[in-house]
């Protein structure tokens, strides 16, 4: 479970995932085990749903970042150090490995529709916040004087307008 850039100076603690069916006794074990590698059992359907929900994802977003054309400042969170170190990660492995977890792996697709749901929430919540901001900057002091009339939701599934307030009825009587 690691590429040419994550495994470049060691093996050591990285998932080496095997099938049982597949992997023989012979001395290509015995060196993967050496050289630190966690060694972790599993079936191939697991490991193509598991590379695509980790690898898959997490170069999907190390490109999408590299289009942003990020770059270092000098107030730098570490959030953001690990975003840029996310992006060096990926784009420093070939595009074709980043192809390759899309195009062999059936679940990539399903992932990739799971991200674009998930922007596409994100936006909606914070245009959903965003609307609420506005309109109190815009209709704020019509409210508090109650010159503005807006449905309220009642219990049983219907809909009302509020009472207006005294300052409302006054000024509809002198018109």
């Amino acid at each position: 479970m690691f590429g040419p850039e994550s495994g470049k100076d060691s093996w050591k603690d990285l998932a080496f995932v095997f099938d049982k069916v597949r992997i023989g006794e012979g001395k290509s074990r015995t060196a993967r085990e050496k050289e630190g590698c966690r060694m972790v059992e599993m079936t191939c359907s697991e490991h193509y749903r598991c590379a695509a929900g980790s690898q898959f994802i997490t170069h999907t977003m190390g490109r999408a970042l590299e289009k942003l054309d990020l770059e270092t400042t000098p107030i730098n969170t570490k959030g953001y150090e690990t975003l840029l170190n996310l992006v060096e990660n990926t784009t420093n492995d070939s595009f074709d490995l980043f192809y390759g977890l899309f195009m062999y792996n059936k679940n990539a697709m399903e992932e990739l529709e799971r991200i674009d749901l998930a922007f596409e929430t994100l936006k909606k919540e914070l245009f959903g916040h965003l609307h609420e901001v506005l309109r109190r900057q815009l209709f704020g002091k019509a409210e508090e004087a109650g010159q503005r009339h807006i449905l309220t939701k009642l219990r049983k599934n219907g809909y009302a307008l509020p009472a207006p307030s005294s300052d409302a009825i006054k000024s509809q009587n002198n018109n």
